[in-house]
């Protein structure tokens, strides 16, 4: 049985946070106008055979979502369009979000060739299967 180094476990965690400490302060302070980058909430699990990524991205389509792994590093980038605007009404309340759409984590040993993705009610289900490490 292959064991888990903890101390890469715990460089993981502390990769992960300040990409997304990172992440959050680049978002706050490109903020201009209507002008913002959003992002959506998100589940990342692992086992011992890979990772799953569940994200929520209701109203969006499987055409309009791009999922890129590269460099350890799975990026996830969905865009949603804006409504015409009718010139008939004016807004009271805005609340719903368009534009793009992006979150990036930091996964490594993935087998890159066999990660799958599904859309289903709204939910972007990523399943990324460990690399294997053969040992002689």
């Amino acid at each position: 049985m292959l064991k888990t180094n903890t101390g890469s476990k715990h460089r993981q965690a502390l990769d992960q946070l300040f990409y997304d400490v990172m992440e959050e302060k680049v978002s706050c302070a490109i903020k201009k106008g209507e002008s913002v980058i959003n992002t959506f909430d998100v589940d990342v699990r692992e086992n011992d055979n890979g990772f799953v990524v569940e994200a929520e991205l209701p109203g969006f389509t499987i055409e309009n979502i791009t999922i890129v792994y590269e460099n350890s590093y799975l990026s996830i980038i969905a865009e949603k369009r804006g409504l015409e605007h009718d010139e008939e009404y004016d807004f009271i309340r805005r609340e719903r979000r368009f534009g793009i759409f992006r979150r990036n984590f930091l996964v490594q040993d993935v087998d890159s060739d066999h990660i799958k993705a599904t859309l289903k009610n709204g939910v972007l289900k990523i399943e990324l299967p460990k690399a294997s490490h053969t040992m002689f």
